[in-house]
């Protein structure tokens, strides 16, 4: 055998190897789709529902909400759980992760996620938040303090929250909400890195209310969607809507006392930039409820957002957030503990959506479970 020979038959070892080894995809079972009640479709958009796995056992959880994030090799980790199969089975990590990640695309993979609270820094308008950097695909993580540099006549005192994404020149997009001078609750501002998340400098205030009459939190827990077509949304909570949970003291009288501070509620609301998120349209309502609010745009084009309390909730839309459906509830808890309408969602195949959520003990609200449930969403005429 000539040296050629065996180099050419080494190299169709390997590449079977390779083959061996490379993660298989997930495959929707396509008789879900013959099955009439796991199936929810309006012209243009028909979802059907797939099985659901157990991430995390029944526990006692004060928070049990379901943070899912997809890194760039295809595995998937939620809380401490992490899967290499596209959320089948699963294996606990050493670390937690929170709902804050971002990786920067291949070859790089570096990934960097934030803490949520911010604290006073050195002088009038700066301010300190605790990052963590990996770069192995998130397995193990170092802690560094991020610099947040916003206006100081804002006088603003808040929290990072959910996503950072990407812009087209590197730099990376964060929100953050709190309350700024001359405004009613909360608001929610734009900061942006050219660092890799090592500063921030504020870029733009995507939601601010003036009055007392709108809302009862103000503006909190956004979350950032950039389009195929550069146009960005912002899906922004405005209350807790605990007087609607299921199992709550009173569901309807407003005039009893609840076990809870929140008794308003009032609409998921949806800003829109058409600059890459210099400014930004004035929020209008997309839904007369909602916590939590995450987004994606699946690959067929089709946007879906996820939102929580009463009950838990998709919905989508194929016109770039224009108009909105089907809505469908997937999930209606009792009164849960307070993160159990916190889900997330990812697309781990294509068109195909995990979403990650907890499920309570209806025995004893303490005790919950992380689950995630499979969709597919097709494009349908």
């Amino acid at each position: 055998m000539t040296l050629k020979t065996k180099c050419r038959i080494g190299g169709l070892m390997l590449l079977c190897l390779t083959m061996l080894k490379a993660r298989a995809q997930y495959i929707f079972n396509p008789q879900f789709e013959k099955i009439q009640p796991r199936v929810s479709f309006v012209p243009g958009i028909k979802v059907i529902r797939g099985e659901t796995v157990v991430i995390v056992p029944m526990q006692k959880n004060s928070c049990p909400n379901g943070t899912v994030f997809k890194f760039n090799n295809g595995e998937l980790q939620v809380a401490d759980m992490r899967s290499n199969d596209d959320g089948k089975t699963w294996y606990q990590t050493g670390h937690k992760m929170g709902a804050s990640v971002y990786q920067f695309p291949q070859p790089d993979n570096e990934a960097i996620q934030h803490s949520f609270k911010t604290r006073k820094g050195k002088g009038p308008g700066v301010y300190e938040a605790t990052f963590y950097r990996s770069r192995d695909q998130g397995k193990t993580w170092k802690e560094f303090t991020s610099i947040i540099r916003l206006p100081k006549e804002m006088n603003w005192s808040g929290v990072t929250d959910r996503k950072i994404i990407a812009l087209k020149d590197g730099s990376l997009l964060m929100t953050l909400y709190g309350r700024m001078a001359n405004t009613v609750g909360f608001s929610v501002q734009l900061v942006r890195s050219t660092d890799r998340g090592k500063t921030w400098s504020f870029y733009s205030t995507v939601a601010f209310n003036i009055t007392e009459k709108l809302l009862g939190e103000g503006f909190c827990e956004p979350t950032l969607l950039l389009l195929p077509n550069n146009k960005m949304l912002c899906f922004i909570r405005s209350s807790g809507n605990y007087p609607a949970s299921l199992g709550s003291s009173n569901n309807n009288d407003p005039t009893v006392k609840m076990p809870f501070f929140y008794s308003k509620t009032t609409p998921l609301f949806m800003s829109a930039s058409n600059d890459m998120g210099k400014t930004w349209s004035n929020a209008a309502p997309v839904n007369d409820f909602g916590v939590w609010p995450d987004a994606l745009v699946l690959q067929n084009g089709i946007i879906a957002l996820s939102y929580g309390r009463p009950g838990n909730w998709l919905m989508f839309s194929n016109n770039n957030g224009v108009s909105w459906g089907p809505r469908l509830q997937f999930y209606n808890d009792i009164y849960p503990p307070d993160c159990g309408n916190y889900m997330s969602i990812a697309e781990i195949a294509p068109n195909i959506l995990f979403v990650v959520y907890s499920r309570t003990d209806p025995n004893d609200n303490s005790r919950s479970e992380i689950v995630g449930t499979y969709f597919q969403v097709k494009k349908y005429e």
